[in-house]
């Protein structure tokens, strides 16, 4: 899968703040190295097949925020 990250919720004219991933295979491990890398700041992450069409673009994320930027621990009495 091919993901476009960048910070904030408007696309930044400059190359600062913005990611192509395309060894990630889930939207879920996409939206974790997210949080690691903006860990508390809103980000965009979008889901795409060909960089350059943008119909081919997916928005998965528009300007989130983690404001906990600890990943959950789950115990196996919650589960």
């Amino acid at each position: 899968m091919n993901f476009y990250v960048y910070a904030g919720s408007e696309e930044p004219t400059g190359t600062e703040g913005r990611y192509i991933w395309r060894d990630l295979k889930t939207r879920g491990g996409a939206i974790r190295r997210a949080r690691r890398i903006f860990k508390g700041k809103p980000f965009t992450l979008i889901y795409f097949t060909d960089l350059y069409d943008e119909s081919t673009h997916q928005c998965i994320l528009r300007g989130a925020v983690f404001p906990d930027d600890k990943f959950p621990t789950f115990r196996r009495d919650m589960i």
